[in-house]
């Protein structure tokens, strides 16, 4: 089969794959395909389970609270919408509902609708551009170190939501490690056999190179254009990392926590809260904490304007390296969001005014606002353009 890589624009002839095999881009080292006899079923399974737990893991109770048992609380995720809506900005909120909530059951509902036999190349589309946005495994995470920081407060047990939501990340990882999407999507519509002679016509989304198709056209398979023009969407890549740059002295400087408690109130940033489960003995929860909100944000920050400015500066040298960092920071871009997670996840939980009262801070909103900017500057961002402004042909 030929396929066009998305990440390079190279157009090679792949040879059938045994099972377990794998073929990568002979230029920029993508993943092209991967083969498994059983990868659609497996996922066919657990995006089914998802459908199924998402909606008790919502509305049953997630913890419950109690201040030596005098005052007793309890939370649900579906009560932390609304939490964090009283609380701080209105975008957070919904954030929360989307990303933790919304997405990852629609993207269930789309495999199993593709994989159980509706092979509409659109409905798989959309499954996909889904995936970095639904974020049940950054959910679980978040919810695990905010149980452990709301212990600090008060006594906090896991209830039925909280295993059901679990049982959510935990399909859904199996899921998208197990699916074999070039068998998915050769199942929509195979790929041509035509050895690639020439430059084709090809689709950035499912990679389906088009021998007779032309420029501008939708793919026949997924209905995106082939050889879509990316040269516009460097500009939106380039406007969300400068909106997310000035908005890190708000995020760092400000508390994503306050605690308002009858000893008074105590405000905790990003550092704050790592020093806080240090100091109770959680360090490992600080080390997370530090990583995923500070570490991995600079990181970010500093490998999109490298690889923006490689596309305003080209050249030849170095581009695998720059196409794999692209990777990188997609693969981890989403992984920041932990931090506002735990202020949305711990706020519900510890609900005892007058006694104790965990809020989501004015720090929190900056820092989701930076993370969702890095995250729409990656998906506007086109690895492809590096090889182009550089003079690689396609």
């Amino acid at each position: 089969m030929t396929i066009t890589c998305a990440d390079c624009g190279a157009t090679q002839a792949i040879p059938p794959l045994p099972d377990g095999g794998f073929a990568e881009c002979h230029r920029c080292d993508r993943l092209l395909a991967r083969h498994s006899e059983r990868g659609t079923a497996i996922t066919l399974a657990c995006a089914a389970g998802i459908v199924i737990l998402l909606p008790p893991a919502v509305f049953l109770p997630l913890m419950d609270s109690t201040i030596k048992n005098l005052v007793f609380g309890e939370s649900r995720l579906v009560s932390s919408v609304p939490v964090i809506y009283s609380e701080v900005w209105f975008p957070f909120a919904f954030g929360f509902f989307f990303f933790a909530l919304l997405f990852p059951w629609m993207r269930a509902i789309l495999q199993v609708l593709v994989l159980a036999g509706w092979r509409n190349g659109r409905l798989f589309r959309f499954s996909e551009e889904l995936r970095i946005w639904s974020m049940t495994e950054v959910v679980v995470i978040a919810g695990l170190i905010a149980y452990f920081r709301a212990n600090i407060s008060a006594e906090v047990g896991m209830l039925a939501g909280a295993w059901c939501y679990f049982a959510v990340a935990l399909l859904s990882w199996v899921g998208d490690h197990s699916l074999d999407r070039r068998t998915v999507w050769s199942s929509i519509l195979p790929d041509t056999m035509q050895y690639p002679e020439h430059h084709f016509a090809s689709c950035d989304v499912c990679e389906f190179a088009a021998p007779e198709g032309r420029p501008g056209e939708h793919c026949p398979r997924c209905g995106s254009r082939l050889d879509r023009a990316i040269n516009p969407r460097f500009v939106p890549a380039v406007a969300a990392v400068a909106a997310a740059i000035p908005l890190s002295i708000p995020a760092f400087s400000a508390a994503i926590m306050v605690n308002d408690n009858i000893t008074g109130v105590i405000e905790h940033t990003v550092l704050g809260t790592v020093q806080l489960l240090a100091d109770r003995g959680y360090w490992q929860l600080g080390v997370i904490v530090l990583v995923a909100g500070v570490f991995l944000p600079i990181v970010e920050l500093a490998g999109l304007f490298w690889l923006l400015a490689s596309v305003r500066f080209p050249q030849k040298r170095g581009l695998v390296v720059r196409t794999r960092v692209f990777r990188l920071v997609r693969r981890l871009v989403r992984w920041p969001m932990i931090i506002p997670f735990i202020a949305a996840l711990a706020s519900p939980i510890i609900k005892f005014r007058g006694i104790d009262d965990i809020v989501a801070g004015p720090g929190a909103t900056p820092l989701f606002a930076i993370i969702a900017l890095l995250m729409l500057a990656v998906r506007f961002f086109e690895p492809k353009l590096m090889w182009r402004t550089a003079g690689v042909p396609a």
